[in-house]
């Protein structure tokens, strides 16, 4: 599939591949009606051809998960068609995946725990509304901060065409380190499935390793179908018996012997804590900023007049063009209204007062002063004493209570 970068597909200009799958492509792009980043997979169209049935279906299912809404499944937003391309238009996350994290180091089993837990609530609500994912690993968990993780590309596995031998290419398995042993062979696969994947998961996250390691596919699938699982506490001796009992349960060979619903897997590992936050290691935060530096530096010429650039999520804010700004949380409620409502993006969480500080533009410049709020504001790291106005420049950084922002002015190069 050639390289789409610069296409505009619908309302989304494809920026860069950020990704690459069996059957498609996803890109990193841009929607300026909304000035937002997003994530597009494109299917690739050789794969796809003039099946009809198959494009129905890949429609069908796109509006199915973008129906799920829980805090740890990636949002969907759209899907299309354009010049014989199929895509699918989904939330950005920069923060990159679990796969990347898993380089054969153990994680604390309270991480890997707290990290599975979030996994298995968003499939036990996918699981009640009829949603099987079929391709649980790693590679499908984003993770926007280094404890919130997200599951992507959900009801996409069972899409692909059936019918197909264990050894050929493209075959609806998902991936052998993580394929349940019905999968293997080819049996029909229900909501248990995702339970031995979240368990291979938790078994490598816990040991550094997955649990059947093998030459060649074909037997990476004899092994989940045949070998029993090396002991988990064997590998990683200091993790409770519990963790060990609840990891054997989910990898059963037979469906019937693991949890029968992923909501007594989530209740079994909330069972083992309560879990304390893990700390970002400083490098993480260090590479987190680069990501951040070089996703500022793609946005701002894409956007036109001034805005608010979220840090962290890169999510752009404009700003209305008038003499008096009053930045905040809306609450139609208790008739508090502003003019750039913080609300919808994390407001809320970090602590922004309902109205939070005042931008004024005059004399073709602006200022910016914090309103009395409750956990202040800073500008360029110095704390602000109320209603003492500063100049604001391009690229200021400001510090409303825990929300931290970059000011663009809007001004091109």
């Amino acid at each position: 599939m050639k390289d789409l970068s610069g296409v505009t597909l619908g309302s989304y200009r494809l920026v860069e591949k950020i990704g690459k799958g069996a059957v498609s492509v996803v890109y990193k792009a841009y929607q300026p009606s909304l000035e937002r980043w997003v994530a597009v997979k494109v299917l690739d169209p050789v794969y796809v051809g003039q099946d009809q049935q198959f494009i129905a279906r890949f429609r069908r299912e796109a509006k199915a998960v973008a129906a799920l809404r829980h805090p740890n499944i990636l949002i969907v937003y759209d899907c299309g068609e354009q010049d014989g391309l199929e895509y699918i238009a989904m939330e950005y996350v920069a923060g990159g995946t679990l796969k990347e994290r898993l380089t054969g180091t153990p994680f604390p089993w309270k991480r890997a725990v707290s990290l599975s837990i979030g996994v298995g609530q968003a499939l036990a609500f996918a699981h009640c509304q009829g949603i099987v994912h079929r391709d649980v690993k790693p590679g499908n968990v984003l993770l926007p901060t280094e404890n919130w993780p997200l599951l992507s590309d959900f009801g996409l596995a069972k899409l692909r065409h059936t019918g197909h031998s264990l050894t050929d290419p493209g075959m609806s398995l998902g991936t052998p380190a993580y394929i349940s042993p019905e999968q293997a062979l080819g049996a029909e696969v229900d909501h248990r499935t995702d339970i031995y994947a979240l368990g291979v998961m938790l078994f490598e996250m816990v040991t550094g390793q997955v649990p059947f390691q093998a030459a060649g596919t074909f037997n990476m699938l004899l092994k989940h179908i045949s070998e029993p699982p090396p002991s988990l506490r064997s590998l990683a001796p200091e993790v409770p018996e519990a963790l060990e009992r609840i990891v054997l349960r989910a990898l059963a060979k037979e469906p019937e012997e693991r949890y029968q619903n992923m909501a007594d897997m989530v209740a079994d590992m909330e069972a083992l804590g309560p879990f304390s936050i893990v700390t970002q290691p400083a490098e993480a935060t260090e590479q987190q900023q680069d990501r951040f530096t070089a996703e500022l530096r793609d946005l701002r010429p894409l956007l036109r007049g001034p805005h608010f650039i979220i840090v962290g999520t890169g999510v752009p804010v404009p700003i209305p063009r008038q003499d008096e700004v009053v930045i905040g949380r809306s609450d139609p409620a208790t008739n508090t209204m502003v003019d750039v409502d913080l609300t919808s993006v994390g407001g809320v969480s970090s602590g922004v007062s309902r109205q939070h500080a005042r931008l004024v533009f005059a004399h073709n410049t602006w200022t910016i002063e914090d309103l009395n709020s409750t956990n202040g504001t800073c500008l360029n790291d110095t704390p602000m004493r109320p209603f003492e106005p500063q100049p604001l420049r391009d690229g200021d950084q400001v510090k409303l209570a825990q929300m931290v922002l970059i000011f663009h002015t809007g001004e091109t190069d």
